[in-house]
């Protein structure tokens, strides 16, 4: 066996390993409000040690269950925003822009905004 093939395996075998484990994480998933757990403030956490796909998949979650949790919304631009997910984060920043307009949250969304999006005018200094 050469190196390249040795290799190619060793690849597929990791790849192989890494798929079962998602598919394992999200067959054992259990919602947080199922647990007694405060949905954003797991998300809170997640986002703390740098775990941002189970932080957006939490909020996303809870928002599913309750479409009108600001908190939620607000703790998902900040996960869309560590992520660099520009395009999510603009859709969801139009979404809460009537709510926290002249807020000081507002200013912090539009901050964020445009570093990850400067092309959008909802980010344009008033």
């Amino acid at each position: 066996m050469d190196v390249f093939t040795a290799l190619a395996s060793s690849l597929a075998l990791m790849l192989v390993y890494y798929t079962l484990r998602q598919f394992w994480r999200r067959l054992r998933y259990t919602k947080p409000i199922q647990r007694g757990i405060d949905p954003v403030g797991e998300a809170e956490v997640f986002l703390a040690y740098g775990r941002t796909r189970e932080a957006v998949r939490v909020l996303k979650d809870s928002l599913k269950d309750d479409p009108d949790n600001l908190h939620a919304k607000v703790a998902l631009l900040r996960a869309y925003s560590s992520a660099g997910d520009s395009k999510a984060y603009v859709s969801l920043a139009r979404d809460v822009h009537p709510q926290v307009q002249g807020q000081a949250v507002w200013h912090t969304i539009r901050e964020n905004g445009r570093e990850l999006a400067p092309q959008e005018p909802l980010f344009a200094k008033p």
